[in-house]
């Protein structure tokens, strides 16, 4: 799920010119992307320990919008790599996720809106954006609005933050436990924190 939210950052670059656009990035391994829940006893995190290589992503900005289109922008997250840092649990939960017959997490980038007016990104100021996304999460497919949170670091270092709750009924995810004795509530938080490398 990392370039979900890194993909926005890469396209505020170029945000003054015409399209089309066309950028490289890379993250970070001391990025973080985790699912945050809890149940009838107690919390629980799930981090996911998903590898990324550079890559190139696409789009093109409307000038007198300023709406961000992606360009086939996909994303693509092996489920068995969440891991709740419980044997027991990775296993309940990969069996919720239907990870046997949906092996990745799929989410489609559609566009972003800027919540601001200004035309430069100025350094340690935090910008904040409106993404449309479509997640597909164990064969059903759902639309999600995602706020995210934009702040350049450094010269070519970017990092982007987001929380975004989840239903996990929206998705038919029904997570067992042992004789059912834990109740695992329906709302979970997805958040990313990432650091990104990003350059022409």
């Amino acid at each position: 799920m990392l370039r979900l939210l890194f993909i926005l950052s890469l396209f505020m670059l170029s945000a003054d010119k015409l399209t089309p656009i066309r950028l490289a990035y890379h993250i970070d391994e001391k990025s973080q992307l985790y699912l945050l829940g809890s149940t009838n006893v107690n919390t629980f995190k799930c981090d996911c320990k998903d590898k990324f290589q550079p890559a190139i992503l696409e789009g093109e900005i409307n000038p007198s919008t300023r709406l961000i289109q992606f360009k086939n922008a996909k994303l693509r997250i092996k489920t068995k790599l969440l891991s709740c840092r419980n044997n027991v649990m990775n296993r309940d939960m990969h069996k919720a996720l239907k990870a046997e017959e949906f092996p990745f997490i799929t989410v489609d980038l559609l566009n972003a809106q800027p919540l601001h007016n200004e035309k430069e990104m100025q350094p340690g100021k935090v910008y904040s954006y409106n993404v449309n996304t479509v997640m597909h999460i164990a064969g059903i497919s759902k639309p999600q609005l995602m706020q995210v949170k934009f702040l350049r670091t450094k010269d070519n270092l970017y990092k982007l933050t987001a929380s975004k709750d989840i239903l996990m009924s929206d998705y038919d995810i029904h997570p067992r436990t042992p004789f059912n004795i834990i109740k695992i509530d329906d709302i979970i938080t997805i958040h990313f924190e990432m650091l990104v490398t990003a350059g022409k």
